[in-house]
């Protein structure tokens, strides 16, 4: 038998009423210049334990394992003082988050990690070890998945009828969980549903890694490690497979990601504005300022080198190219920032800043005043360009997507 997607699963939700004490941003979104206050001051924050990760980014030994045992610890703790609610298996929880006037909703469940390991997740990003690395570290230590991946698939009739059913009825969880997003959460236990949701999900032959790529890579790894460290363990330990969100690709909102840069490499303002112009269509944009200056369709790339925004329009040649080598995003490296900056390789290049488009144009405008030379302001990669660009198993370049809303971490538990 065919291995499914997803699957029912055992684990937590915050009590109703503490919901908006306990949740916090994704762990990776995180800051870690001391601008977000750690949450000490709350009796119930999960912040706490996950700051520890990222306030000591460099601390390693004995000193990152005993930290990591006490956010452990502080973990059960949460669990034991009845602050979560246990769903046991099969249950499913489907989830919304709004946001903006955005709203999408999906499924929360178990994802195996063999369907991963065989490609039936597949992925459009390359990772890195060393972030894998601790992360298998986390897993190996606390225990716990907080933080769901974040998965695409394409339409399915019958989990959108499944969908339908499941928030009809009240709600477990609902929350304004800050930054305008509200997180709406169903239970779904009772067993006529369950099932109607597995014959659902088991019509989907992959699903798409959105967001997660490392947590995926990190959970494959730890999975492997537990299978050789106890070769009898059955398939159903919590540890052989991964806390997933499924998201249907018609209900997703993409961002773009802009860059900046730190110099101009052998050129200053002028003669780069005059070498990018020799190349490119380059149209300054008189007295604009803000999102005035947004690129408005694919091919548009706003530029702010010197006084102010100039549009750059890439060649729809370049554009038609097939799968990763035409989007906005490869074309504006390999033609403008690998041979007018020397930019090559966008992964390591210390030169260059990403930053999320949910920002806005006003954030780039702030940065280039501080100091950076250029800033470069992209069309969003669209969901059936990401989709294409997984099926044909390539990989986008670094920092491509940025989605939103995300889901917030602590909303589920789902201890290993």
């Amino acid at each position: 038998m065919t291995e499914p997607i997803a699957r029912p699963f055992d684990a937590y939700l915050p009590r109703p009423d503490l919901a908006s004490q306990v949740v916090s941003l994704p762990y990776d979104s995180l800051p870690t210049n001391g601008t977000l206050r750690q949450d000490e001051d709350s009796q119930f924050g999960f912040l706490n334990l996950i700051r520890s990760e990222v306030d000591h980014p460099a601390l390693t030994g004995e000193g990152r394992r005993a930290l990591l045992g006490a956010a452990a610890a502080r973990l059960r703790t949460i669990i034991g003082e009845g602050l979560y609610e246990h769903h046991p298996a099969p249950v499913f929880f489907v989830c919304r988050l709004s946001q903006g006037g955005h709203s999408q909703t999906g499924v929360i469940a178990d994802v195996p990690l063999v369907a991963y390991d065989a490609g039936k997740i597949k992925v459009h990003e390359l990772t890195r070890k060393g972030q894998e690395d601790r992360l298998v570290e986390y897993m190996q230590l606390v225990r716990a998945n907080f933080l769901p991946l974040f998965l695409v698939h394409r339409p399915l009739p019958a989990i959108d009828a499944a969908r339908a059913a499941s928030t009809a009825g009240a709600p477990a969880v609902d929350v304004d969980a800050g930054d305008g997003l509200r997180i709406t959460v169903w239970v779904v236990d009772d067993p006529a549903a369950v099932r109607s949701w597995e014959e659902a999900l088991a019509g989907l032959g992959h699903a798409y890694v959105a967001d997660g790529h490392h947590r995926a890579a990190a959970a494959s790894r730890f999975a492997a490690a537990q299978r050789a460290a106890f070769p009898d363990a059955g398939e159903d330990e919590p540890w052989q497979r991964v806390l997933a969100v499924l998201f249907q690709s018609d209900q997703l909102r993409i961002h773009a990601y802009h860059r900046c840069l730190a110099d101009l490499g052998d050129h200053d303002a002028g003669s780069f504005l005059a070498e990018l112009g020799a190349r490119f269509p380059l149209q300054p944009l008189a007295g604009a300022a803000g999102e005035a200056a947004r690129p408005r369709r694919r091919g548009e790339v706003a530029v702010h080198v010197g006084t102010g925004w100039s549009m750059l329009t890439l060649p729809p040649a370049l554009l038609q190219r097939p799968g990763v080598a035409g989007l906005d995003v490869t074309v504006l490296h390999d033609e403008v920032l690998a041979p007018l900056a020397g930019v090559t390789d966008a992964r390591t290049d210390p030169r260059l800043e990403f930053v999320p488009g949910t920002l806005g144009m006003e954030e780039l405008e702030r940065l280039r005043h501080r100091g950076w030379a250029a800033a470069f302001a992209l069309h969003p990669v669209s969901v059936d360009e990401l989709l294409d660009v997984a099926d044909r198993h390539e990989t986008m370049p670094p920092k491509s997507t940025w989605f939103a809303p995300k889901l917030r971490s602590g909303l589920v538990v789902r201890l290993l």
